[in-house]
């Protein structure tokens, strides 16, 4: 008999939610129930991808990062709400689990989603938060705080390969003492392809991601550039929750809120050059389907800027800061 299983992704950006489909596959496939619990743009996706599900509405934190390149004093300024948050979380968790019968817990990087009555599995591929060089003092308090959350879980299901080379590097190796830890390999909507399309009728196709206002400052900045050139520039704006499409764009840029994953293999196969942030889930659906990318990193995100140089000494990958950013020149 099929079990209750409760998947949780966090609500910053769709990464958490796409991540999440090939476990909601394979729980499906093996004859469990699957529900899903979230909020704004995630829920909109797995709505849309899994219109057959229960779906259970979850608000989470709701955080805006800063316009600088520094996130550091936003952030604290943000960790009270987010630790009422998070037990709040808890508290809504624990009700979910009696009320629907929950056997199994599984929260994508939402702390505050672990339940004392059934199995939790935390989802993370950071393991090791990296701080700013400047705060490089504090990273034992950082990582202590997340090292507690963690905890909390019976299990962590890490998206990666436990050995060399990996995607994500420090951040999640080597595992946390004293906790039950799976590296569960890359976790991707797209299954492998074969051979690529060889005529590529796209120059680019920019993916953008994360919270705002940093999600909209890139895309000004792409549409603004894209002023000053002649060639097609495709734009995934990761809205899947909106049907209201900008104005006033060049004739040379094509704008989508939300596309279905044939379509994005077809643009990602037509692109002669991908731009995107350094977010996990992109990346991992970029080594899946055989492409790399151009990165961006969100100002002031650490783990996007360790792994934008990380993928970079590979010498495949390419990034800048987004200060730097001129798409004529890329």
């Amino acid at each position: 008999m099929g079990k209750n299983i409760l998947i949780c992704p966090l609500n910053w950006g769709l990464g958490h939610a796409t991540r999440c489909v090939p476990i909601i596959n394979t729980f499906i496939e093996q004859g469990n129930k699957v529900i899903v619990a979230a909020d704004r743009g995630p829920l909109a996706f797995l709505q849309k991808a899994f219109p057959d599900l229960e779906f259970i509405e979850f608000p989470g934190f709701n955080p805006t990062y800063s316009r600088s390149n520094s996130q550091v004093f936003k952030m604290l300024s943000l960790l009270p709400g987010a630790l009422r948050n998070f037990r709040h979380d808890h508290k809504t968790i624990e009700s979910i689990v009696s009320n629907y019968n929950i056997d199994m817990v599984i929260s994508d990087n939402r702390f505050g989603c672990w339940s004392k009555q059934v199995h939790s599995v935390f989802i993370t591929h950071q393991l090791h938060i990296q701080v700013p060089r400047i705060f490089r003092w504090a990273s034992p308090i950082v990582n202590r705080f997340n090292n507690h959350y963690i905890k909390k879980y019976d299990e962590v299901w890490v998206p990666d390969v436990e050995t060399e080379p990996s995607l994500s590097g420090r951040l999640s190796h080597p595992a946390i003492k004293g906790v039950k830890t799976k590296y569960i390999g890359f976790l991707s909507r797209f299954k492998p392809v074969g051979q690529h399309n060889t005529e590529k009728t796209n120059k680019f196709l920019v993916i953008l991601s994360g919270p705002e206002p940093q999600r909209s400052m890139l895309e000004d900045i792409v549409i603004k550039q894209a002023r000053d050139i002649k060639d097609n520039v495709l734009i995934l704006r990761a809205k899947p929750e909106s049907n209201d499409l900008l104005r006033d764009v060049p004739d040379n840029v094509s704008m989508f809120n939300h596309v279905d994953d044939e379509m994005f293999m077809q643009l990602i196969d037509s692109a002669e050059t991908i731009i995107c942030r350094g977010g996990y889930s992109s990346l991992m659906d970029l080594k899946s389907l055989g492409r790399t990318a151009f990165l961006v990193p969100t100002p002031g995100q650490t783990e996007q800027e360790y792994i934008a140089r990380h993928l970079c000494e590979t010498g495949q990958w390419r990034w800048c800061k987004q200060s730097e950013f001129r798409l004529d020149k890329i």
